[in-house]
């Protein structure tokens, strides 16, 4: 490992910018989910988030990226607000501003993950991104149908995104930049464990059973950042949010470390903590943010504002969104609920 590559990943987290202090008012970005991380807060109740990609969606057809199923034509969706993307398990499905069936999602029932420009998931095999007009675009056309498919991730402070593919035949991690989609930033051949962490300021963090590492595509290989038992929770602005031992590995010394449970979440400037709670706790010392609403469920849209939903008296859930940091909720609606509790899409939890 060369000390010129640790130097250039330090200087990269050394410029990462820090957010400005009203949350209302930063660029709407960034988004993602993690499907395989398994939640236990108390009886009765579920996995928070599910994909933009509704992986844990009950479906007639449930063999995987192959599995043959098309997105029906579903018009053009709404991000401006972010994603907005929360459903009743055994029913509807509200997306983009959009009311829809999972019939109408077809293979958008494997592992994805929402960002601004759209939904990036696995079209049969085929990494591809669901555009904003509801139009669908191939990321790696000349790659092969494959079942190396770790969850995506998207950066909250640049148009990256990182993404499995299989090319010639062999699992690859791909960042690419959605605004200039034409050629990929970096493609790396990976063990076929692999899986993505979370990548933002330009920085991947990818794990195997051997340990995670951190990964700056622009500049070289990985470098080590934890040991096997050490579990990265989040990655935010520099901040890494970890459960299990500290990250020792030569790229942890330049990030600011927060020891926290795995299924919680940083806001995206990386200053709190949200986690099964309308108390956000911060990761520095300074006063915690409150949301209005005392919700039961929570996570984190795709634009760093907080999607919450409590159970109604009458039956159903009250969804919301609150803005950051003032903790403000606007009502989104009232979701029935037929098949379990709301689900929420769009970033993980």
């Amino acid at each position: 490992m060369s000390t010129d590559l640790i130097d250039q990943i330090r200087t990269r987290v050394d410029a990462l910018p820090v957010p400005p202090g009203d949350l209302d008012a930063v660029r709407r970005s960034g988004g993602r989910i993690r499907t395989r991380r398994r939640v236990a807060a108390g009886a009765g109740v579920a996995a928070v988030v599910c994909a933009a990609a509704f992986a844990l969606w009950p479906a007639a057809d449930d063999s995987g990226p192959g599995s043959g199923r098309e997105i029906q034509p579903i018009g053009p969706l709404d991000y401006s607000h972010g994603l907005r993307a929360y459903a009743d398990p055994g029913g509807e499905i509200h997306l983009g501003g959009r009311t829809l069936t999972r019939e109408q999602l077809g293979d958008l029932d494997t592992q994805g993950t929402a960002t601004p420009y759209g939904v990036v998931f696995s079209d049969r095999g085929l990494p591809s991104l669901l555009e904003e007009s509801g139009e669908i675009t191939a990321l790696e056309p000349d790659s092969a149908r494959g079942d190396y498919w770790p969850t995506p991730m998207a950066d909250s402070q640049q148009p990256l995104v990182a993404y499995g593919a299989t090319i010639d035949g062999k699992p690859h991690v791909v960042v690419r930049d959605l605004e200039q989609p034409e050629d990929p930033v970096a493609v790396m051949r990976v063990p076929g464990n692999t899986q993505i962490e979370a990548i933002d300021g330009g920085l991947v963090i990818l794990s195997t059973s051997d340990g995670s590492r951190l990964w700056d595509p622009r500049a070289g290989d990985p470098v080590d950042l934890g040991g096997p038992r050490t579990r990265i929770a989040d990655f935010r602005n520099g901040v890494l949010l970890y459960d299990g031992p500290a990250p020792d590995g030569p790229a942890a010394a330049d990030l600011r470390l927060v020891p926290g449970a795995i299924d919680a979440q940083l806001t995206f400037d990386g200053g709190h903590i949200l986690y099964w709670s309308n108390k956000l706790e911060s990761t520095d010392g300074s006063p915690p943010i409150v949301l209005d609403e005392k919700a039961t469920f929570f996570n984190v849209d795709t634009d760093g504002s907080i999607l919450a939903a409590a159970f109604a008296k009458g039956g159903g859930a009250e969804v919301y969104d609150c803005e950051l940091p003032s903790g403000r909720c606007e009502p989104l609606g009232h979701l029935p609920l037929t098949g379990g509790d709301p689900m929420f899409m769009g970033n993980d939890m």
